[in-house]
C-alpha cells in the first residue's frame, strides 16, 4: 500500500519526484514552468519562501497554490482561494462500459486539446499541459469533444484532470468512460488514482463519487499573481 501522506502536499510531492524535470524552484518551493501549469506546491509555510518563484514568473503572471503560508510576500497579490475536494479512487464499485471510441491523444493533439480544455476549463490548462501525461479523447465527426487526462504524478499516485465535454455533446457518458480507461491504464501500471474537483461542482462531485471515488480531505489552493520583482 502507497503512503498516502504524500497526498497531503501532491503539487510539491509530484515536482519534487516524477515531474522534476518540469520545474522551477528550490528545495522549499517548486512550481512548474509556466508553459506547462500554472501551479507551484511547497514543503514549508514560511510565506517568504515563496519569492524563490519570482524569477522564474513574469509580472501579472498567476499560478495556485495550497494556502498553507503565514504571510503572502508583497510581490504577489492575493487573488482569490478555491477549494477543492481531493478524491481517491477505490476499484471495483463500477465497470463502465466503453461504448466510444476512445483514443489515445498524442503531441499531434496537442493544439486542439488546449483549445477543448481552455474553452471548457479556462485557466488551469496551458499549451505544454499536454506533455506532462497520458491524455485520452473522443472525437465526434473528426472533432475532439471529449478529453480526460493525468496531471500531478508521483512514484505510486496519478492525478486525473482536463475531465471535460464540449456542452455540445455532454449527457453521453464520455466523461465516465474516459475516466474509466485511465483508471484502468493507471491501476495496471500499479498508479493509484486520485483527483481534485472544486467543492462548488456537485454535478461532478457526484459523477466521482458514483464511479468510486471518495472525499479524502479539503484542498484549498490559492491564486497568486505576480505584481513587481523582489525589492532589493
Amino acid at each position: 500500500m502507497q503512503r498516502m501522506n504524500v497526498l497531503d502536499n501532491p503539487i510539491f510531492h509530484a515536482l519534487q519526484t516524477t515531474q522534476h524535470h518540469f520545474s522551477e524552484g528550490n528545495e522549499q518551493v517548486l512550481k512548474f514552468k509556466s508553459s506547462i501549469l500554472p501551479f507551484a506546491g511547497a514543503n514549508t509555510n514560511d510565506g517568504q519562501a515563496l519569492t524563490a518563484l519570482l524569477p522564474f514568473m513574469e509580472n501579472g503572471e498567476t499560478l495556485f497554490i495550497k494556502d498553507q503560508f503565514d504571510q503572502i510576500p508583497s510581490e504577489f497579490q492575493v487573488m482569490g482561494i478555491v477549494n477543492c475536494w481531493q478524491m481517491v479512487y477505490t476499484p471495483g464499485n463500477i465497470q463502465v462500459p466503453i461504448t466510444a471510441d476512445v483514443a489515445a491523444l498524442t503531441g499531434e493533439d496537442a493544439a486542439s486539446l488546449f483549445q477543448l480544455v481552455d474553452t471548457v476549463q479556462p485557466g488551469f490548462f496551458k499549451p505544454g499541459t499536454s506533455s506532462i501525461g497520458q491524455y485520452f479523447g473522443i472525437r465526434s465527426e473528426g472533432q475532439l469533444v471529449a478529453v480526460a487526462g493525468e496531471r500531478f504524478r508521483m512514484p505510486g499516485f496519478t492525478e486525473l484532470s482536463a475531465i471535460c465535454t464540449l456542452p455540445t455533446h455532454t449527457g453521453k457518458g464520455y466523461a465516465q468512460q474516459l475516466i474509466q480507461v485511465l483508471c484502468e491504464h493507471n491501476l495496471a501500471n500499479g498508479q493509484q488514482v486520485l483527483l481534485h474537483v472544486v467543492d462548488s461542482n456537485e454535478r461532478a462531485i457526484k459523477v466521482y463519487e458514483k464511479m468510486g471515488f471518495a472525499k479524502r480531505m479539503d484542498l484549498p489552493l490559492l491564486k497568486l499573481k505576480k505584481v513587481s520583482d523582489k525589492l532589493s
